[in-house]
């Protein structure tokens, strides 16, 4: 059985080494103890670009895993520099204006994953988005929390 995993964290990261080791560990641990094997990641901002060049890394060594991209945008396609096996460009999600487009792809994620890794900054949208994930019963892997950079 396939089960899916999705990472949710803003769009900046100050502590990017201890973060992207957070993120490998708890990856390998899904992969050989959670039998996960379909990772959703996009491209909106630097904790996704981190999650991607990790699953990269990853892939050497678990060539089974499938790196799908999502989408909120028909052009984030056209303009990712990724590799993936393939992708989903979620319903409605280029309906209206960046916040709403970026809101329906989270919404359809949330709907698809089993597990979330997230690194919930200063409580943005992440934030919200792994509350949702929780009160739907997915399982959330909290790698890190700060605060707003001082």
């Amino acid at each position: 059985m396939t089960k899916t995993c999705c990472f949710f964290g803003n769009a900046t990261i100050w502590n990017v080494k201890e973060i992207a080791d957070k993120i490998r560990k708890a990856v390998v641990d899904l992969i050989t103890n959670k039998q996960v094997d379909t990772f959703l990641v996009g491209i909106k901002g630097e904790f996704e670009t981190l999650s991607h060049k990790i699953l990269q890394e990853i892939r050497l060594d678990y060539p089974n895993i499938k790196i799908m991209l999502v989408i909120a945008y028909e052009r984030d396609l056209h303009k990712c520099g990724y590799h993936f096996d393939d992708f989903y460009y979620p319903p409605l999600a280029e309906v209206g204006y960046r916040g709403w487009s970026i809101a329906k792809r989270n919404d359809w994620i949330v709907e698809q994953t089993d597990y979330v890794i997230a690194c919930n900054q200063y409580q943005g949208r992440a934030y919200n988005y792994c509350k949702k994930a929780k009160n739907k019963g997915k399982t959330i892997i909290e790698i890190g929390k700060q605060d707003e950079p001082v």
